[in-house]
């Protein structure tokens, strides 16, 4: 290793080296990823074989845009998270 590598390796283990980081940040509650899982559950019983042949197109369409929209609204989130947060911690 080179010294340069060895001098980050040694200051990421100071306790202080990441002042900009010293707090630890939790994301508020959502129910977008328990909303994306069910949704992929009712999208992979639609495409059951017993299922398959009278219900299973619509619980794949609903399924499929269930996990759409939560995918969308957990992005959405996720941006305007990270937009609230301080400047110099988004480097």
């Amino acid at each position: 290793m080179s010294e340069e590598s060895e001098h980050a390796l040694d200051a990421a283990a100071e306790p202080d080296a990441g002042e900009a980081h010293s707090h630890i940040h939790m994301p508020p509650n959502s129910g977008a990823p328990i909303f994306a899982a069910l949704s992929l559950a009712v999208l992979f019983v639609g495409l059951l074989g017993d299922i398959r042949n009278t219900l299973g197109p619509t619980m794949w369409l609903i399924g499929l845009l269930g996990v759409i929209a939560s995918c969308a609204v957990w992005a959405r989130g996720a941006v305007r998270e990270f937009r609230e947060l301080p400047e110099e911690s988004h480097n």
